[in-house]
């Protein structure tokens, strides 16, 4: 038995809860991220790495489209069904990691 689609379900739901926690905590991060960057800068220890939007843009969708047609054969809903799920799946942990976290 493949439990593979299962697998891909779950994962969708357990990411869309660590993006919710991540979101609601995002804030405090990034105001304590820019004051570690302003301290790091006046001690001379100052790191901004070198990434460009389009870099990651770029690899995103490389990697969205490499691995986009796997999602239909791990769940038999279809192409259209497999994506919906996934998403909502998604969508529903975001949800309930951005009320509860």
């Amino acid at each position: 038995m493949d439990i593979s689609g299962y697998v891909l379900l779950a994962i969708a739901l357990i990411d869309g809860l660590l993006f919710g926690l991540a979101i609601k905590k995002g804030i405090v991060s990034a105001i304590l991220l820019i004051i570690a960057f302003v301290l790091a800068g006046y001690a001379g220890l100052a790191f901004i790495p070198k990434i460009s939007l389009s870099k990651i843009y770029s690899y995103a969708t490389k990697f969205i489209f490499d691995n986009i047609s796997k999602a239909p054969g791990l769940v038999s809903l279809g192409h259209v069904g497999a994506i919906t799920i996934v998403t909502v799946l998604f969508l529903v942990g975001l949800g309930l990691g951005i009320w509860k976290g």
